[in-house]
């Protein structure tokens, strides 16, 4: 792959394989078993990263295969990597914790990683900190560790949730639950370098008309070019086929969602993916909604259903209309889906999607 064209992709597609494609061209850099970055049987991801486990040392690595750039973070190990900390937790219009963990999952070794974001912490003073959703698909808590740290904090004092997602916006952390509530999270250093959450609220309720427990869906939550904190519905027949988008924007001083027809005037497109989303600036692909073939591991998608014939599709929120922009490559289902990879976010600004 020539550097020059790589330096001016939107977007990578990275595969669990190891395989890595630059968007749109859709060529390959790098392929088979661990790619050119060594990419193979990653966890998660954010940005252009990728998070890695390196089971000799017992810690995990946060690489970018386009730069080589790694971040060393702990281990997701309970009694190890993990501190569960009882510090005090502020609920605002949330409920308190009920229950614990089943405890075949309390008491297994490893921890799964759902999501993974990278934030500054403090207003941007205090370093940055390692946001996760870990544990299961309907049971998981929000973990948080630091580069430099060497255990990850999950607060005693938050429930156990369904998440479906997670975004660092406006000098805060939200996440996004499967029935449309919507989070924040107060997060400071508990004194000690280690970063704790100290408040929760629920600055979206859901409505309940908009929900319908009989439909498949899944959920992105993504931060507009100008601001604004979207979230995406993909409305779903089946882990293998998608009737349509909905994008909703959090109005947080009414506590509620509200749906947009449109993306900004002056051009922009949003890439979602189970991993990693994000809006880019788009005068050719406005109101475009570029998006995977992500339901690897979910509880809804069963092993023998079949796939759908694309990796990765396009949704036009105009015209209400699919376009099939890379077909079905051949892959054995597993839990870690599809994700795209972004350039540095110092870069952001120049980029525009040909």
């Amino acid at each position: 792959m020539d550097d020059d064209k790589l330096a001016l992709a939107v977007a990578h597609v990275a595969f669990p394989d190891g395989d890595l494609f630059t968007f749109p061209d859709l060529e390959p850099h790098g392929a088979g078993a661990g790619g050119e970055g060594g990419t193979a049987g990653y966890l998660a991801a954010c940005g252009d990263r990728l998070l890695l486990a390196d089971d000799e040392y017992g810690v995990l690595r946060l690489t970018s295969p386009l730069t080589g750039d790694t971040v060393v973070l702990p281990g997701l190990v309970i009694g190890g990597g993990v501190s569960v900390r009882d510090v005090p937790v502020v609920l605002a219009d949330e409920a308190a914790p009920s229950g614990t963990a089943p405890r075949r999952w309390r008491d297994s070794e490893e921890m799964s990683v759902l999501k993974l974001v990278v934030c500054p912490v403090g207003g941007g003073g205090g370093g940055l900190v390692v946001a996760a959703i870990v544990g299961r698909e309907h049971f998981a808590k929000v973990a948080l560790c630091t580069p430099e740290g060497f255990v990850w904090s999950i607060s005693a004092r938050d429930r156990w949730r369904w998440y479906d997602d997670m975004a660092f916006h406006g000098g805060r952390l939200y996440a996004l639950t499967q029935a449309e509530d919507l989070l924040a999270f107060d997060v400071v250093d508990a004194g000690d370098g280690e970063p704790v959450v100290t408040g929760v609220e629920r600055v979206v309720r859901s409505s309940v008309d908009a929900l319908d427990v009989e439909d498949t869906r899944m959920h992105y939550l993504v931060t507009s070019l100008d601001g604004a904190l979207l979230m995406v519905r993909r409305e779903m027949a089946d882990a293998g086929s998608t009737d349509g988008f909905e994008v909703f924007e959090a109005d947080l001083a009414a506590s509620r969602w509200v749906e947009v027809g449109g993306l900004g005037a002056g051009g922009e497109a949003l890439f979602v993916g189970r991993l990693c989303s994000r809006a880019v600036r788009a005068p050719d692909d406005g109101d475009q909604i570029f998006f995977l073939d992500d339901t690897d591991g979910l509880s809804f998608r069963w092993e023998l259903q079949p796939r759908p014939p694309y990796q990765v599709a396009a949704y036009d929120m105009v015209r209400r209309t699919f376009s099939m922009l890379m077909w079905k490559k051949p892959l054995d289902d597993g839990n870690t889906p599809v994700t795209w990879l972004f350039p540095d976010d110092d870069d952001d600004d120049d980029r525009v999607t040909k």
